[in-house]
């Protein structure tokens, strides 16, 4: 969809000490046989720091950098996660409404796995109105006894990070050009693994093991016509991208640097290579550095380019995303300016 008038008023992140890979394999976690195949380099890691507590220090830093602008002033809040968030039966959101925004805001938690932040995106684009001001945040901690950060997924390792993104109608450092989410549900079953729905996995402590869970999608793939679904997932991201684009009015050679979800090396180079870039036009090295943060990676990685100095004014950054589902999303963003705190603060 196109979003005229929507801008990014700020960034906001809270991305705690990074584990690297050599500590990881030294202490029997992640496995020295892949350290030199996937080439990551470590997990932000948040110990016992809830998830809320991590979406607030985010949003706080949001506002920190919005040049004035008051939380009470908000007119919709969005929060997005993948990720248990803190007691069953309690709201993550409402925490941010105690300790920052208060109860006037129209708050809401979303799960649209991890392209959750676009989604809310999509939201906020057809919400606001003229003078209107959305903060979208996303936040998780996988660091549970269900979650084996280091294996849960072949070639990835799990991150932890807050993130938040000031909306506004009024101008911004960037402005949100095109937006757009779509999901295969013939792709609905890659993740499941053939476990069952019922009892959920939290409830009887089954573990997150998406390696398991892939590798029995496959060989479901191979009993049936599977090849099918997993070619309409690319096919799909491709025109997606290219409806996103064009709704932007650019075409790719325009982009500067596209940001993908922070994953397996070759899975990014093959998805790249289909669209005519290189590694090197992604945010992927940084990524592997600091692990999939759930909803987080493209708005974390768009905060690093910002404050590495790789964007200037004028340039398009193209943000792309995969989630469970099987979700696909598209996002363009035009910098309109680089915000005086990127020259000295850099990422939070």
């Amino acid at each position: 969809m196109r979003t005229p008038d929507i801008y990014l008023r700020s960034i906001g992140v809270h991305l705690p000490p990074v584990v690297s890979i050599e500590t990881a394999v030294a202490e029997g976690s992640y496995p020295a046989d892949e350290r030199d195949y996937f080439r990551l380099r470590g997990a932000a890691v948040a110990g016992d720091v809830p998830a809320p507590e991590l979406a607030l220090r985010a949003a706080r830093h949001a506002f920190e950098r919005s040049g004035g602008m008051s939380p009470r002033d908000l007119d919709l809040m969005l929060y997005a996660d993948v990720w248990h968030q803190g007691p069953e039966g309690w709201q993550p959101q409402y925490y941010l409404q105690q300790h920052l925004v208060g109860g006037d805001v129209l708050a809401v938690e979303l799960r649209q796995g991890c392209c959750g932040l676009f989604s809310a995106l999509q939201l906020t684009a057809g919400y606001l109105r003229p003078g209107g001001t959305a903060l979208l945040v996303g936040a998780d901690n996988h660091g549970s006894p269900l979650v084996d950060r280091w294996r849960m997924m072949e070639g990835y390792v799990v991150g932890d990070a807050g993130c938040a993104l000031l909306l506004t109608t009024d101008p911004g450092f960037a402005e949100l050009r095109s937006v757009n989410v779509t999901v295969l549900p013939e792709a609905e079953s890659v993740n499941d693994g053939g476990v069952p729905m019922w009892p959920p996995d939290a409830t009887v402590g089954r573990p997150l093991d998406f390696t398991s869970r892939h590798r029995e999608f496959r060989k479901r793939l191979l009993a049936r016509d599977g090849a099918g679904v997993m070619l309409a997932i690319q096919s799909t991201l491709m025109v997606l991208v290219d409806r996103t684009l064009k709704e932007a009015g650019i075409t790719l050679d325009e982009v500067t640097r596209v940001a993908f979800p922070h994953g397996r090396r070759d899975n990014v180079e093959e998805r790249v290579s289909w669209l005519g870039l290189t590694l090197a036009d992604t945010t992927w090295e940084y990524g592997a550095g600091i692990g999939h943060l759930g909803v987080s990676d493209q708005f974390v990685a768009l905060d690093h380019l910002l404050a590495g100095g790789a964007l200037a004014p004028g340039d398009y950054v193209l943000l792309i995303g995969v989630g469970a589902g099987k979700t696909l999303a598209c996002a363009v963003l035009r910098i309109l300016d680089i915000p005086a705190e990127y020259a000295s603060d850099g990422p939070g």
